[in-house]
């Protein structure tokens, strides 16, 4: 059976674009909901058949409103209710059609919707972008329940599926033994606003990377010469990009995004011959992870993360001992030589020797760069070996993903969260980049 709705537009003739648009639109929504009104009472004319007895004849009795919120807009349609005339029972036959809503009044493209909208934004900015782009008629209050609703059955089906033993492999290998580009592990943690405690609450997010490729370096001008500015050019530096690359993110324990990194690890290259390479920055869940879900595998420190650190406290050091500035860029200098070339306990000699004779108040900082460089000790190595062999020293992969995973949604002003509904959101957002990472590049949400 088919059906058509006719469609006029009444344009005033000094209508600019914009409002040729917008009527156009309106129009357009007012007539889809019309024919879907149409499309129901056709469908209850196909189905005339009393689901008791199976009988053809029977009598109207009445029609009960219904309205469901869609992609269009609000549809109100009445349903008819009919008696048999054979069985004499009544029935509805509108509710067949409405069955798989479960009572709700939303359709499950609006549902679909909401949640794409409910994970990037918060609830009121997504009704209201809903309802402006197609008309969707949808509260903020339903927005947050439908989403938390699929994000609270979507993060059980995420740790389930992570759940299975995954085949063993990924054993570390020497970089001359292997050619392919390392399996590439980030863990890192991002605090939200929690309503129940007042420090917050962690949560963790994790990247695993089966391919990088080379970006393109920036071309310059030839006539412009840095030599002229007071120096030499520095030639520009090799970024790369994660062309292959799954997120994973709960703020449940972390033997659960232990266990979703690993089950995700097949999924983007099932060789077991790969070396191992886990990125972090010296978390103690990140290394109990390291040792428990994953093979042996090179574990490096972010080198830039706590050189910052160090540095800083160096710092502080030469001031207080009133060093030269000569000598203080000196001995900033050789201790981050050391430190990148993987002279681990060389530097960690030359920052107690830099400690000595400081006064008692600035002492503090840099007694915590070596208690952290001793604790760290396993996690470092040669940073200029690790990045000629192509592994990435620094966490820039892993601290994006927590950007765009937990901060951009859920770190808004004023954002208070329960464990169970914060579960719930970066088990969508993660869906979400996932599936945006399946996009070729230029079409890319998030490049």
């Amino acid at each position: 059976m088919q059906g058509g709705v006719s469609l006029t537009v009444e344009l005033e003739a000094s209508a600019g674009i914009t409002e040729m648009e917008e009527q156009m639109q309106k129009a357009g929504q007012q007539a889809m909901r019309q024919a879907m009104k149409q499309r129901i009472r056709q469908w209850e004319e196909e189905h005339a058949v009393c689901p008791s007895c199976a009988a053809a004849s029977r009598r109207l009795e009445g029609t009960a409103r219904r309205g469901s919120a869609t992609r269009v807009g609000r549809v109100e349609g009445a349903r008819r209710r009919f008696r048999c005339l054979a069985c004499g029972r009544r029935s509805c036959p509108a509710n067949r059609l409405f069955a798989p809503l479960n009572g709700l009044t939303i359709t499950p493209g609006l549902q679909e919707a909401a949640v794409l909208a409910g994970g990037s934004w918060p609830s009121r900015v997504a009704a209201h972008v809903l309802k402006k782009l197609s008309g969707a008629q949808i509260s903020s209050e339903e927005m947050r329940l439908v989403t938390n609703r699929h994000g609270k059955q979507r993060a059980p089906q995420q740790q389930e599926q992570a759940k299975p033993p995954c085949p063993e492999g990924f054993q570390e290998h020497p970089p001359s033994a292997s050619t392919k580009q390392p399996m590439l592990f980030g863990l890192d943690g991002g605090w939200v606003c929690r309503r129940e405690q007042r420090a917050g609450m962690e949560g963790k997010v994790a990247v695993v990377c089966s391919e990088m490729e080379d970006l393109p370096l920036p071309v310059f001008d030839p006539p412009f010469s840095w030599s002229k500015r007071g120096g030499p050019r520095k030639p520009p530096r090799q970024r790369h990009r994660l062309k292959k690359r799954l997120d994973a993110a709960t703020l449940g324990p972390s033997r659960e995004i232990g266990q979703q990194a690993k089950a995700a690890a097949p999924t983007l290259e099932g060789e077991p011959t790969r070396p191992v390479v886990v990125l972090g920055d010296g978390a103690e869940w990140i290394k109990k992870e390291q040792q428990r879900p994953f093979p042996p595998a090179t574990c490096i420190l972010d080198g830039a993360h706590f050189w910052r650190e160090v540095g800083s406290a160096l710092r502080a050091a030469a001031r207080a001992k009133a060093l030269p500035e000569q000598a203080r860029d000196y001995q900033l200098f050789l201790q981050r030589s050391r430190f990148w070339l993987g002279r681990i306990d060389l530097a960690l000699t030359g920052w107690r020797d830099l400690a000595k004779g400081v006064p008692a108040e600035f002492l503090k900082p840099i007694q915590e760069a070596i208690r952290d460089g001793e604790h760290q000790r396993p996690w470092m190595g040669s940073y200029e070996a690790w990045k000629s062999q192509g592994d990435p020293v620094g966490s820039g992969m892993i601290e994006r993903a927590v950007s765009i995973v937990i901060n951009r949604r859920m770190k808004k002003r004023g954002m208070r969260w329960c464990r169970s509904n914060a579960t719930a959101r970066v088990a969508l957002r993660a869906d979400l980049l996932n599936e945006d990472g399946n996009t070729p590049q230029p079409s890319r949400a998030f490049p």
